[in-house]
């Protein structure tokens, strides 16, 4: 590996250096930046995640010189932003900029008329390829034939038959139910996100399959809208549900309200009641307990998010790039096996 491989302020990354990182050869990288399809989905991965390790940027004056061609793409994230891992929005910058495309970020308002407005303006600009976003877009905005150029929501184009590592990819919640199964749980309650997400609905989904399956019981499933708030009321009513002893939360947010929620009612995690979440924030492993979560190669699925924009940008749509499948269950502290019968409340 060159030595200033990671020096930015002494040269900037080439083709080489993404080659070295990715494991490959500099003409595939390059058959990589000029949109290739033939690569295999495992070497793209590579070179994609090599691309935004490096924040590999290609000369994008040489893209604006093509006649007529637009070269910039908005990617859009929630007010929010946490809820969008950062290292899946640098994954699908980079991915673009690796294309010659000019990126930039807009931060999409919480108000839904709002909103509208800032996806109507977006999709107007006459140097505008597409936009990629990381949150719903409005209804008014989606029809395919109204979207000129290409609007591309992030996970929706896998809503029907998901790849595995993928944004839609639900299974993962699956895999916690039978494992907190296996502890000796049996009595379940899911905290979901909002289901205007398609995060939020597969792994809602998911999560009552593996219930069934599984033969256990769930006690119910309160939609949240990701964040702290919403996991800690979701929290409040689980903790006057006496049987309940076992809670999977759609992302880690959400999984550290509920957390909070159970010791100012006075249970302990995952003494009396364990808890998973999804995400694999950085301060997750720094918790007390430390919390249980679903990792993914959050730079693979955003640069893959973005390919599927890409390739609508260039050519009539084809198959999305595949993302990484090395999705994991991320075991700690915060899960126990069940005791058999939980307590009401400590100091009661």
């Amino acid at each position: 590996m060159p030595a200033s491989l990671h020096d930015s302020k002494q040269r900037r990354p080439t083709l080489y250096d993404v080659a070295s990182v990715a494991g490959v050869s500099h003409q595939t990288v390059s058959r990589y930046i000029k949109g290739g399809s033939a690569l295999r989905p495992a070497t793209a991965e590579r070179v994609a995640k090599a691309l935004a390790e490096l924040h590999y940027t290609p000369n994008l004056a040489a893209r604006a010189l093509r006649s007529g061609e637009p070269d910039k793409i908005f990617v859009v994230v929630p007010e929010h932003s946490i809820h969008v891992p950062p290292k899946m929005i640098s994954g699908a910058k980079a991915a673009a900029q690796a294309h010659g495309y000019r990126v930039e970020t807009v931060i999409l308002d919480r108000h839904p008329e709002a909103a509208d407005s800032q996806f109507r303006r977006l999709l107007s600009g006459g140097d505008v390829a597409g936009v990629l976003s990381f949150a719903p877009s409005p209804r008014s905005v989606s029809d395919p034939l109204v979207s000129q150029p290409p609007l591309v929501v992030a996970g929706d184009d896998d809503d029907v038959l998901p790849a595995r590592g993928t944004l839609a990819d639900g299974s993962p919640i699956g895999a916690i139910v039978r494992h907190l199964a296996s502890l000796g749980h049996s009595d379940f309650f899911h905290v979901a996100g909002p289901y205007d997400w398609t995060a939020a609905r597969r792994r809602a989904a998911a999560y009552s399959e593996a219930i069934i399956e599984v033969g256990v019981t769930s006690h119910g499933i309160e939609s949240g809208d990701w964040t702290l708030g919403s996991g800690y009321a979701a929290g409040k009513r689980i903790a006057a549900l006496e049987q309940v002893t076992a809670v999977v939360a759609a992302n880690d947010q959400m999984a550290i309200g509920v957390i909070r929620a159970l010791h100012d009612s006075g249970f302990k995690v995952p003494e009396d009641i364990s808890v998973v979440g999804w995400d694999d924030m950085e301060e997750s492993s720094f918790l007390v307990p430390s919390l249980s979560t679903v990792r993914m190669d959050q730079a693979a699925v955003g640069a893959r998010s973005m390919m599927g924009l890409i390739r609508q940008t260039r050519n009539p749509p084809k198959a999305p790039l595949a993302a990484a499948l090395d999705t994991q269950i991320i075991r700690r502290e915060s899960i126990a096996p069940a005791r058999k019968r939980r307590p009401k409340r400590h100091g009661t």
